[in-house]
């Protein structure tokens, strides 16, 4: 996994949200290849994405159903190259993150599980 990956995430106010955002910037910052991408940024501009998304394979990790993520690449004409819900994963584990500001013990558990879900799952594109 040489190539430049850039991971939007979900960055709702859920406690999945939280979850989310805390693997994404976990693995930019233990992974030189990957960066975290800030989705309200890409939904702010009115008609294009920010720089960190050229030249890297994009992989949207949604918080819920609504992925959100997504819905804002596609209407920017941005295409993810996976798509990784993550409430399926955490789901996989009986893990029930309850707080949407600090990391619970679930919280926690959540974030080092979908880590090791995204780099495996980052192998295969």
């Amino acid at each position: 996994m040489s190539d430049k990956i850039a991971l939007v995430s979900c960055s709702g106010l859920s406690p999945l949200g939280l979850v989310v955002r805390a693997a994404s910037v976990e693995l930019a910052l233990e992974n030189e290849n990957i960066v975290a991408a800030c989705i309200t940024e890409y939904s702010a501009q009115p008609n294009n994405c920010s720089p960190i998304l050229d030249d890297a394979k994009i992989v949207t990790i949604t918080g819920c159903s609504d992925d959100c993520a997504s819905v804002i690449l596609k209407e920017k004409e941005v295409d993810s190259v996976k798509n990784i819900a993550a409430d399926a994963v955490v789901k996989t584990y009986d893990l029930n993150p309850l707080d949407a500001v600090r990391l619970d013990d679930d919280g926690e558990k959540a974030v080092e599980i979908l880590k090791k879900y995204v780099l495996k799952e980052l192998e295969n594109i």
